[in-house]
């Protein structure tokens, strides 16, 4: 992009901006920050003294104690307040509360940061010690732990332990248990329930130890519940009775679509006897003693063992509306090793939900679609934000937690959650919303005949307000809802303006995000709960540019990205899913009531004995679908339950079976994920470095010069594009290299398939790459270059970029009405491909339109490549006349323009 160009697109950029809101995408918002000088500097320490002064060399002990301290001086901000957290675990002994009078203030931040070169680690456990072996088992070895609940969760050397179970069969409910509405502040309706679920006397211990920290859990298609038992008792014929506990246990069987189930394959949690494998442990309450199993290599005279004790590490929490804690940041800070002992009712537990991140609360109505989800809440977080405003995460940890990892709640806007690895959570890596928000600050009429009244609402009118710009960028996640597997590691109900963008989600039970609620049941049409007053809260959100790799792994009926109900001006594009395995699954699933979506521009590598690529399926009675468009995709296979869905374009993806992609969809796959200032989240240890370069496989032909990479981001070591098998490296024919930190590598003009290699400056070379560059023989056919063809409205040839084939190339494309006009003579009558050879290193798409002897027949997208100096080809199937015919590209009323243009080969 020449100097020229660089300045004029300055002076356009406003108008650009109005280009982007007149074509109804998204624009990201993010925390605005005044940029000032520091106006006071603080330090804590896990060896500090909270009598000391806060100064490096004598530092506070406690973060409440630099929170407070700072509470002195936030009123009358000049600057940034510096809070500088040195490296080391922060045990805490109960959460770290934040108000509003812990905000910044006259626009300043109130920053709580990892000391330059530190990480410390808030930890909500303690850390266990004196372990010796048992001598019953001698595999097993065991340490005291003083604690009066349930133990759900233990961390060893910061990895997760897991309670002990076994997946046995039950044989249907035993005994009833009866609730009379009104009989306390849970019983909503009337009814009668199973009182315990009936085994094998030989399945299930009767003399087990704890026996009411024993779980029962259930699996649907999309969803696992769970209950706690009580006792278990001798029944007779061989038989014992597992009595739950109540009255959990009558709620999670009250429920629509996906109750417990007392008959069929349940999975038992926390029987001392079937402590039998490594990396599993139990916990007995009785006497106080956690027992382990060791997994290989692990020496538990040295190991790091945590017992997670809270729940909530950090609560920021203001008064909604009038009162938001604002302009707090957290960076570089790990949150870590919380605690959940399942939702509490009476003396009960129990987690049981219809779907994804909720849990019943209520014995109500089994559809809870009339309840208004008033007997649903969400899970806790180790991190939880309510009532806030200009928020950020930013660089650092959430990991090995109870449930949820950072819960967006109520009345939040301008987060943003940037850079952060999310290991191992419980549930959701990040949840925003609740479902309550289907209806904001719900008038008392909002309420029906058999549903719950508005006044069960959680949120007091005048109370309540969707997330709002969200941004959740840069993130890699990992290992998610490894307790609740019915999570999805992004989780997020009624939002406007959440922004998904360049994210690794890796390895999850189920879906990737789920996006939405309320089905179609708040659609407000005539046979919705409410007839005539449709939801309008979930509107704006943008998933972009994420990478999905390994999603679905357990449950079904979802796919990566899985939404629900109306939300306009949603879009859908430039994704990467990968890995997702044959059985009742999908790639993209909208879900009952989607609407106002678009989904474009995806690759989805996925095996091809799913179910569904899309699953569209719709009809009056379970969809109500409309308004979807989805074009321009990319699978391995094409499979698309419903193409007539009102209102909507769903075209056939392209399929490659062999997941080689063409160079448009490879590029969508290199944009993809996390952006190269954030490598190091994902390698070395989740993502070899040279599969980290090269994001997935493609096939160019010998025409193209330069393929784009991702940056290895060490100048000391070089990136080769070479055959399999390669030791020995020499530039040439079949042989090319790249520095270190290139964005770019030529693509060697020898038909073959070429792998991706890191070698350091001693010539030790990586492992080769997973996915291959498939070089074939430059095509046949006629190049037509573009600086010879018609130019006309701003359209014109320019040199200063490498690369370029012929004389010159053409740009002036950021002018409107820019035209390249071609003139193809041709044999005969038909279909012909045309490959454009561009660059774009502007918009992710770049757009113009294809006009074919003067009519316009579509708008052609180009996507981003590496940077200007690399050329990509971008194909569309034409039909010519026999003779002359005219192909012109044009920047045109709704494109983007911003392409500089090679030559087009028609073939």
């Amino acid at each position: 992009m020449s100097t020229l160009r660089l300045t004029y697109q300055h002076c356009r950029f406003l108008g650009f901006i109005l280009l982007i809101i007149c074509l109804s995408v998204p624009v990201l918002s993010l925390p605005q920050q005044v940029s000032a000088a520091v106006q006071a500097t603080y330090y804590v320490s896990p060896t500090g003294n909270d009598t000391s002064p806060g100064t490096l060399s004598s530092p506070f002990l406690t973060i409440e104690k630099a929170r407070d301290t700072v509470r002195t001086l936030s009123n009358a901000m000049t600057g940034d307040i510096v809070v500088y957290v040195r490296g080391g675990t922060f045990f805490l002994g109960s959460t770290i509360n934040f108000n509003a009078t812990d905000s910044g203030k006259n626009g300043f931040q109130i920053r709580y940061e990892a000391y330059p070169g530190e990480k410390p680690v808030i930890s909500g456990g303690v850390k266990l010690t004196g372990w010796t072996q048992d001598t019953t088992n001698t595999n097993v070895y065991k340490a005291p732990l003083p604690r009066n609940k349930k133990l759900r969760a233990l961390y060893v050397n910061g990895q997760r332990a897991f309670m002990t179970s076994k997946t046995i069969n039950a044989l249907g409910g035993y005994g009833s248990y009866s609730i009379t509405a009104g009989q306390a502040s849970w019983a909503w309706a009337s009814g009668t329930q199973n009182a315990g679920t009936k085994f094998n006397a030989t399945d299930l211990p009767i003399t087990t130890r704890n026996q009411s920290d024993i779980e029962l859990e259930t699996q649907m298609t999309w969803n696992r519940v769970i209950v706690g038992v009580d006792r278990i008792s001798n029944i007779g014929n061989g038989q014992v009775a597992a009595m739950l506990q109540q009255p959990y246990g009558s709620i999670a069987q009250r429920i629509n679509w996906s109750p417990y189930n007392t008959s069929g394959s349940q999975n038992v949690y926390n029987v001392f006897e079937w402590l039998t494998s490594p990396g599993k442990f139990y916990y007995d309450r009785a006497n106080q003693t956690v027992y382990y199993y060791p997994r290989a290599g692990e020496n538990m005279s040295t190991a790091e063992v945590i017992a997670p004790n809270l729940e909530t590490l950090i609560n920021i929490q203001g008064t909604p509306i009038t009162g938001r804690v604002q302009n707090l940041t957290f960076k570089g800070i790990s949150f870590a090793h919380s605690d959940y002992n399942l939702y509490q009712v009476g003396n009960s537990f129990g987690a049981a939900t219809v779907q994804a991140g909720t849990i019943v609360t209520a014995y109500g109505n089994p559809n809870w679609h009339r309840d208004f989800y008033r007997n649903y809440d969400v899970f806790p977080g180790a991190v939880e934000v309510n009532a806030a405003n200009n928020i950020q995460f930013l660089d650092g940890e959430i990991k090995l937690t109870g449930a949820d990892g950072l819960v967006l709640e109520n009345d939040v806007q301008n987060i943003l959650v940037s850079g952060n690895l999310m290991y191992s959570t419980g549930g959701a890596s990040v949840s925003v919303g609740h479902p309550q928000h289907v209806y904001v600050n719900d008038p008392s009429t909002y309420q029906v005949s058999d549903g719950a009244p508005v006044s069960k609402e959680k949120f007091a009118t005048g109370t309540e307000a969707v997330p709002k710009n969200i941004t959740i960028t840069n993130n890699y996640m990992l290992d998610a809802c490894k307790l609740f597997l019915g999570h999805s590691p992004i989780t997020a109900f009624f939002t406007d303006s959440l922004n998904v963008n360049h994210n690794r989600i890796e390895n999850s039970p189920y879906s990737g995000i789920t996006l939405g609620w309320g089905w179609s049941n708040f659609n407000g049409n005539s046979v919705s709960t409410l007839p005539n007053i449709p939801t309008t809260t979930a509107k704006n959100n943008n998933i972009s540019y994420n990478q999905f790799v390994d999603t679905m792994q357990v449950l079904n009926d979802a796919g990566p990205i899985y939404t629900l109900g109306d939300m306009p001006v949603t879009t859908i594009t430039n994704n990467y899913m990968k890995g997702v395995p044959a059985g009742h699954k999908y790639a993209l699933h909208p879900d009952e009531g989607s609407a106002n979506i678009s989904m474009q521009n995806n690759v989805m590598n996925i095996n091809p004995g799913v179910t569904w690529t899309l699953n569209s399926d719709n009809s009056a009675t379970f969809g109500y679908k409309h308004d979807l468009n989805f074009t321009q995709n990319y699978a391995t296979v094409n499979k698309i339950s419903n193409k007539n869905v009102p209102n909507s374009v769903i075209q056939d993806v392209s399929v490659y079976a062999d997941n080689v992609w063409p160079l448009q969809a490879y590029n969508i796959t290199l944009n993809s994920g996390v952006s190269d200032p954030y490598r190091n989240l994902i390698t070395p240890n989740g993502v070899a470095l040279q599969d980290y370069v090269l994001p997935a496989s493609v096939f160019v032909d010998a025409s193209t010069t330069s393929l784009g990479i991702k940056s290895a981001g060490d100048v000391s070591k070089f990136v080769w594009l070479a055959p399999a098998g390669t030791t020995n490296f020499s530039e040439g024919a079949t042989m090319k290299k790249a520095s270190g930190v290139a964005t770019s590598i030529s693509v060697p003009q020898t038909s073959g398939t070429y792998k991706i290699y890191i070698v350091d400056s001693q010539g030790n070379r990586s492992a080769e790459s997973v996915n291959v560059v498939r070089v074939t023989a430059a095509p046949s056919g006629s190049v037509f270059e573009a600086e010879a063809a018609q130019l006309s409205g701003g359209a014109k040839v320019n040199t200063d970029h490498l690369g370029y084939a012929g004389s010159g190339f053409v740009d002036g494309f950021w002018n409107s009405g820019a035209t390249v006009t071609f003139s193809v003579n041709v044999a005969s009558a038909g279909s012909y491909r045309v490959n454009a050879r561009y660059a774009n290193a502007q918009n992710s798409p770049s757009t113009v339109s294809l006009y074919l002897n003067g009519t316009k027949v579509k708008q052609s997208s180009f996507p981003k490549l590496a940077n200007w100096d690399t050329w990509g080809n971008q194909m569309e199937v034409v039909t010519l006349n026999a003779g002359v015919n005219t192909i012109a590209y044009k920047y045109d009323t709704g494109d983007t323009g911003w392409i500089n243009l090679d030559n087009i080969l028609v073939q």
